[in-house]
């Protein structure tokens, strides 16, 4: 009788069995799979970390060359800026600076070199399409250099070339200080 009743249990404890090891298995099967799963979440993270990281890098790399990109302009601007206040310098320098012509370079022995002022007001009539540049200098006058052999002499040379009938003003001439030479 027991045996019977133990025959009739053992599809039962069979099934039971059955079950306990479909239950393990799935168990395990579920386990393997949340592992597998917490990998890839860590290597996506790993991935997602990395790829922030490279990120902030660029933009601090980004802003950086920014920074040094802006410092450059205003060093730039700095720069144009006194370029320009060179050349305006210059440009004043140049106006004021007293330019000398040489007329006649012809010189004999003994000659002494003489500095003249020749102006003309109304250099306009005289030459009417020149420019306003050689219209002011004639204006407000040229110094020319010329050789001779005394002031007389030189005032002569002075008064052919730029005649008085013509318009043209001629200082009384002043000898040349410096080194004629040069010229």
């Amino acid at each position: 009788m027991i045996l019977d009743r133990l025959f009739d249990l053992l599809p039962l404890m069979f099934g039971i069995l059955g079950g306990g090891v479909v239950a393990l298995q799935m168990v395990a099967h579920t386990r393997q799979r949340l592992r597998r799963t917490r990998k890839q979440h860590e290597g996506h993270q790993n991935r997602v970390n990395a790829a922030s990281r490279a990120m902030r890098e660029r933009a601090a790399a980004t802003l950086a060359l920014r920074r040094e990109e802006q410092m450059m302009r205003r060093e730039l601007d700095r720069l144009n800026l006194q370029i320009d206040d060179g050349e305006r310098q210059a440009d004043r320098e140049k106006a004021t600076e007293s330019q000398i012509y040489v007329f006649d370079e012809r010189k004999n022995m003994g000659d002494q070199a003489f500095v003249f002022v020749i102006s003309h007001p109304d250099f306009n009539n005289l030459a009417r399409n020149a420019p306003d540049e050689v219209v002011k200098s004639w204006k407000a006058g040229r110094r020319y250099m010329v050789w001779a052999a005394s002031e007389k002499m030189a005032m002569a040379k002075a008064g052919m070339r730029f005649n008085q009938d013509k318009g043209y003003r001629v200082s009384a001439p002043a000898p040349f200080e410096g080194d004629p030479e040069a010229f």
